[in-house]
């Protein structure tokens, strides 16, 4: 989401706990949904007839529409209000989820999950709210619980759709959710005032819009079919490559727009691009986990590494990790009060890496999923905290809603990922070893929060050098 100007505080806000209860309460709503349908996959795929690929896709199709719509509802959120522009995107919300609840096909449901990921604007229309109508410690406190929401429903979610898809039915997920979105908009409509008026009425980014969509959809279908075209057919090279010189076309284009739909000039402040890489490996590495961990405890032990677990049990599984990430987005000021900011996003990466690797070294054991998972969780409720932290006091003050816009999207690319990435490798499995392409997902997720420590070390050396 870009910005033509900063956000001025508007102190006289008189109910400014309910403002930030409010606006925490959309951004949950929309991190259930994100995670909801993942402990129901495979049933919602047996349902509905759908392969495992395309079940893979009711997943990251809300994903990577989120990541393509996210720019453009918070583009226009400055142009015509953010408050405005957030009851408008919850009530969409509402309506896709109730479809969703009756889809008759995977089609249907697919279609209803792009709708859904309107929901993704939530998150940066929130802080921008926020930044305008609270200041001070209030400021400083609901962005913590803004940014912790995203963290705790993921985490929450996975325990929650296990429980409702085996009481009741995949349906209800929806069903339920969409009370909850209801909820959240009254919330909205009743205790977030309205904000003032854009200080510049702005043309739509319609090259930048297109742009953005085509170049993340190339991209992401070519991971996310490489496995079954074949990584070197011509589909998915051209898909690939084409998405590539579509993203190159998309920042030298927007770097000539005053008003641009992704405001890519942010990456110009170098701590900026070292919080956007760490961002992909906080959306990457637990979404690795949300999508390979129900398979592998719902399987039949029959297939030499499934757990058997019933969908109740499997989501019971999850619950210490949905615990761990709230309460590592809680410990997270307590770090950076007493050894900073670079050092918490060090400890978030590290935190990761060591539950990615239990998880690769013992895939099978049902025991250690539960505790890796669970260190996994407290890193990764770090990381998410962390970051959105990391991108508003870094960026410039004139330059802060740009800045959340962008690692929105790129945090979403991450998830996004994820799917397609776990799908390919999960096809490579043979009979000799078929704990394999488990194993190899997890040590992918290890990777990349390596990565994720190497980054947060870079911001760690830029403090002390004063950068």
């Amino acid at each position: 989401m870009s910005s033509t100007r900063p956000l001025e505080p508007r102190s006289t806000t008189r109910r400014p706990g309910l403002v930030t209860l409010a606006l925490s309460a959309v951004v949950l709503s929309f991190s259930l949904m994100q995670t909801l349908v993942v402990p129901a996959l495979p049933t919602i795929g047996h349902d509905l007839g759908a392969s495992s690929q395309g079940t893979g896709w009711i997943l990251t199709a809300f994903l990577l529409a989120g990541a393509v719509l996210a720019p453009v509802v918070g583009n226009l959120g400055d142009r015509v209000g953010h408050r405005r522009v957030l009851l408008g995107t919850v009530i969409v919300f509402v309506a896709a989820t109730l479809l969703a609840a009756a889809a008759p096909s995977l089609a249907v449901l697919l279609g209803a999950r792009v709708l859904q990921s309107v929901s993704t604007a939530t998150f940066p229309l929130a802080l921008a709210l926020a930044r305008q109508m609270l200041d001070g410690r209030r400021l400083a406190a609901a962005f913590g619980w803004i940014a912790g929401m995203i963290g705790l429903g993921a985490g929450a979610a996975l325990v929650l759709g296990g429980l409702i898809v085996e009481a009741l039915s995949w349906r209800w997920i929806f069903v339920l959710a969409a009370v909850l979105i209801a909820v959240a908009a009254a919330m909205i409509a009743a205790w977030v005032p309205t904000d003032a008026a854009p200080a510049v009425v702005r043309r739509t980014d319609w090259p930048g819009i297109v742009l953005l969509a085509g170049g993340l959809v190339g991209v992401l279908l070519a991971v996310s079919q490489g496995g079954s075209w074949g990584w070197t057919s011509a589909r998915t090279v051209a898909l690939g490559l084409g998405g590539v010189l579509l993203l190159v076309a998309l920042v030298l284009v927007e770097l000539r727009k005053a008003a641009p739909v992704v405001d890519v000039r942010t990456f110009r402040h170098g701590p900026i691009v070292l919080v956007s890489l760490l961002t992909v490996a906080v959306g990457f590495v637990p979404y690795v986990c949300y999508v390979a961990l129900p398979i592998l405890t719902q399987a039949p032990e029959s297939t030499g590494y499934g757990q058997g677990m019933s969908v109740t049990v499997s989501a019971l599984a999850m619950l210490p990790s949905a615990v761990l990430v709230f309460l590592g987005g809680r410990f997270t000021p307590l770090v950076v009060a007493r050894a900073g900011a670079g050092v918490a996003a060090v400890l978030a990466a590290g935190v990761m890496a060591v539950g990615s690797v239990g998880l690769a070294l013992w895939p099978t054991s049902p025991w250690a999923i539960v505790v890796a998972f669970g260190v996994l969780g407290l890193g990764n409720g770090i990381g998410y905290a962390i970051c959105a932290q990391l991108v508003v006091t870094l960026s410039p003050p004139e330059e802060t809603g740009a800045a959340t816009g962008l690692n929105s999207v790129v945090r979403t690319v991450g998830s996004a990922a994820a799917a397609p990435v776990v799908a390919a490798l999960l096809a490579t499995g043979t009979v000799a070893d078929p704990a394999g392409p488990f194993t190899a997902a997890f040590w992918v997720a290890a990777a990349a929060s390596v990565v994720g420590v190497v980054v947060a070390a870079g911001l760690v050396l830029r403090n002390r050098r004063g950068a």
